[in-house]
């Protein structure tokens, strides 16, 4: 909880310091304050939380400690980093500005939600199951717990079928060809929530170069598909198509290494999990597109997205209460203040 509230209060904080800045005139230097800002206030924070002596000598001894864990933890984020980003940088090479401004828009707009929602989880995941890694096989069925809820947000079906409405709302109508590309890119979306996960359990299991092998096969097959997608079709869709089989197939490694190899679990009921979000997205997928053949043509695109939103809502409520998956009623009573 305290990780949750103390990062919250700083990204709020930073981000109100950083919109100041840019209305005051500070220009691109108001870009830099959220980042340095939250860097300095957590490092305050921590240290006044947890106290410690500062000496200016290193001690071999406690980096001796740290450094297996530390580099390849480095090497993965590292790796990570580069095949994030090589799409976009080969695309600005070998194809169009305006490709690459197209699918730059399509990108960020996928990643929105994997930020606000994953990234948000993990650095509270990792110290509540670093407590549990003494024990892989509690530690592997608390995760499942965590994999299945996320895997209910069922996202990817939604943006799928909002595609038009959000870029068109969100960037304007010159963005128009970013759609398709974003449409691709949606279906991918539900995979990496739950995917983005899995480096923190890697982390609490003490696993950090289980951990840097999987991200080297996954940047190994990233950068195959995004130059399989910019040199073999050379089109928008084919490198949104490339990336998103790249994140199906590192889905299956990733997790075959985590459960299988890391916490020696059977690998059955971590898919056993899967099915139920599976079959609401099914059913999500054919209520949108069944209410998007309905909705009549020239529908303002905010009162299409609102419509669409409303439905998948209640979709997904009808689904999880009615389908006994979570109890909804007893979530909200837990939530309130006092609970």
């Amino acid at each position: 909880r305290f990780a949750a509230v103390r990062s919250l209060a700083v990204q709020v904080v930073g981000g109100a310091a950083g919109i100041a800045a840019a209305y005051a005139g500070a220009g691109i230097y108001a870009l830099t304050i959220n980042p340095v800002f939250s860097s300095l206030m957590l490092f305050a924070i921590n240290y006044r939380e947890y106290p410690l002596r500062i000496r200016l000598r290193p001690s071999r001894g406690a980096i001796r400690k740290v450094f297996s864990f530390s580099a390849y933890q480095f090497s993965f984020q590292l790796l990570n980093f580069f095949s994030r980003n090589l799409d976009k940088l080969l695309m600005g090479r070998y194809m169009s500005l305006s490709d690459l401004g197209y699918y730059d828009k399509s990108y960020r707009l996928m990643m929105m939600p994997l930020q606000n929602i994953a990234f948000v989880i993990s650095p509270v995941m990792h110290p509540i199951f670093a407590h549990m890694q003494d024990d892989l096989k509690k530690l592997g069925e608390s995760y499942l717990k965590v994999i299945r809820l996320l895997a209910f947000i069922g996202l990817s079906a939604v943006l799928g079928f909002t595609a038009e409405e959000l870029v068109l709302i969100i960037f304007g109508g010159q963005w128009m060809p970013s759609v398709a590309a974003f449409r691709i890119l949606a279906l991918s979306v539900g995979i990496q929530i739950v995917m983005s996960t899995s480096g923190s359990i890697f982390q609490a299991a003490n696993a950090t170069r289980m951990l840097f092998i999987c991200g080297l096969f996954s940047a190994t097959l990233n950068v195959t598909a995004i130059c399989t997608g910019i040199f073999a079709f050379g089109t928008l869709e084919a490198v949104a198509w490339a990336i998103c089989l790249s994140f199906a197939v590192n889905f299956v490694q990733c997790y075959h290494a985590l459960f299988c190899l890391t916490l020696r679990m059977k690998w059955g009921p971590f898919w056993k999990s899967l099915l139920s979000p599976l079959l609401l997205t099914a059913i999500l997928a054919l209520a949108l597109a069944g209410l998007t053949h309905l909705l009549p043509a020239g529908t303002p695109l905010p009162a299409a997205l609102a419509a669409k939103s409303a439905a998948a809502a209640v979709v997904w409520l009808a689904y999880v209460q009615l389908g006994g998956v979570y109890d909804l009623k007893e979530l909200a009573a837990h939530l309130r203040p006092g609970k």
